[in-house]
This record gives C-alpha cells, structure tokens and sequence, in this order.
C-alpha cells in the first residue's frame, strides 16, 4: 500500500514509498534515506477501493521510529513504525 513519509523535524518533503505491513499500532515500510530510530515522523495512507467497497480513505497518522533495518541489495532500509495516532481525512466537495 501506498505511504507518504515525513520526518517531524526539519522542512524535508514528505517521500512515497509502500508499506510491508500494517496493523492498528504499527507499519512497516521501504525507505532509502537516512532515518533514525526514536525520531517522530508524520504519514499518510490511501485505503483502496478495493479494501473500503467504496471511495478511497486517506489517513494522516503520526508515529514514533522502533527499528531501523540494515540496507537490502537494492538498498532499501526497512523501517518499523508505531501508530501513535491517526486522523481520517475527510475528501472536500
């Protein structure tokens, strides 16, 4: 499923990348940047169509860093997440 990351700190643009797993307290995903353990960090998902039978959900989640993996062979990082809260957000008409 498709993320948008963002680190806390700093005015760094948010980086899309795909989660690995997901659950109601934590997310794992893809990252090929420098990111730290312990660090806050913002991001949104897109719930598909697929999964909600109806129109796309987006929630904007804030979360907190518990792990950062070592590099694979095509250098992504896997990075695990927790959910420290989240906030649907509701499409404008």
């Amino acid at each position: 499923m498709p993320v948008q990351v963002q680190p806390s700190k700093g005015a760094a643009p948010p980086v899309s990348t795909i989660t690995r797993d997901i659950s109601a307290t934590g997310i794992y995903f893809d990252f090929t940047d420098g990111i730290e353990q312990g660090s806050e960090m913002n991001f949104e998902l897109v719930l598909p169509p697929q999964m909600t039978h109806g129109e796309p959900v987006h929630i904007r989640c804030r979360g907190k860093i518990v792990r950062v993996e070592r590099p694979d062979a095509e250098g992504k990082i896997g990075v695990a997440a927790t959910i420290e809260c989240y906030n649907f957000i509701r499409a404008e008409k």
